[in-house]
């Protein structure tokens, strides 16, 4: 083998991909940039900076809401002013990663999503909780009720992750070598392209604060550690202690949803006594344009 033809192959193989990972960087927003007038509390916990925001009356019951695994916590603004419209006291928060809460650089796992939401209803004084988890968020709720089942007053689950997520192109970042730049090229752009389809359902600033976050420094990588990390793992033990110890619990679902195994969620379901169970139309994002009818469904049945 000459040493021009491998030149010729460094080249292919290396040089090339690697002047598309930097062309293809899209990550020009400091994090503090982008928290900049977003309304949002910080607290610094132990892994890093999470933003919130701690709504009504702090003698009321209080609802913390925990969201899915590429939106945060903006998506669910409308279910906050439900709630507090309720007379709940209300939690809404960024898991790291995602929103204006630090991006992570060490491993990233499911005990540490759970120790986020552990120490922020620590640091809120939170005795007994009700948690309202969505997709992702259901997987964190399950984890923390899980080990904290004195404290759960009551436990939403919205099209949740039971056991892993229909991720497209996940496999592609586990490629030898290429695994970041297929990941910058394809995972992420995928990831921001599934919402298209509702961005008529989603307020502007919604859409743009989604697809701006993707720009903060760190977010890709995090990104990939995440979907490669034990996060999206199985959570049915958690389901069967939180149903043996009789939690009362809510579901909300889609046999329509392609990115959640509906029949996953139905087993979970059979782990619980009696539980509400709620099914709607329209896939995993059925929640779209009626996000007030569908945080008042499930105050309604808190209240039974």
């Amino acid at each position: 083998m000459t040493n021009k033809f491998i030149g010729i192959l460094l080249f292919i193989f290396l040089f090339i991909p690697a002047c598309l990972y930097i062309t293809l960087n899209k990550e020009n927003i400091d994090i503090n940039e982008f928290r900049e007038a977003s309304g949002y509390d910080l607290v610094e916990l132990s892994d890093g900076i999470t933003a919130y925001k701690d709504i009504g009356n702090k003698s009321d019951k209080t609802i913390v809401l925990i969201h899915g695994a590429t939106f945060g916590s903006l998506a669910y603004e409308d279910y906050l002013d439900v709630f507090v419209s309720n007379n709940y006291r209300v939690i809404i928060y960024d898991q790291y990663g995602r929103g204006y809460s630090d991006r992570l650089t060490g491993d990233i796992s499911i005990e540490l999503m759970e120790r986020q939401l552990s120490e922020l209803i620590e640091y809120c004084e939170i005795d007994n909780v009700i948690l309202y988890g969505v997709s992702f968020g259901a997987a964190v709720a399950a984890k923390y009720a899980a080990s904290n089942i004195d404290k759960i007053d009551f436990i939403g689950y919205q099209v949740p992750l039971i056991n892993s997520a229909d991720v497209p192109l996940l496999w592609l970042v586990k490629a030898p070598l290429y695994g970041n730049l297929l990941s910058r090229a394809l995972l992420v752009p995928t990831a921001i392209n599934r919402i298209r389809d509702y961005e008529d359902l989603m307020s502007s600033k919604l859409f743009t604060h989604f697809t701006e976050q993707f720009k903060v420094i760190g977010t890709e990588k995090f990104f990939t550690k995440f979907f490669l990390s034990n996060a999206m793992g199985n959570r049915l033990d958690d389901h069967n202690l939180i149903g043996s110890n009789n939690i009362p619990s809510y579901f909300a679902y889609s046999d329509e949803d392609i990115e959640i195994n509906a029949k996953d969620v139905e087993i979970a379901i059979k782990n619980y006594n009696n539980p509400i169970v709620k099914k709607y139309p329209g896939g995993h994002f059925f929640s779209s344009g009626i996000e007030k009818k569908v945080a008042q469904e499930f105050i309604n049945n808190i209240e039974i």
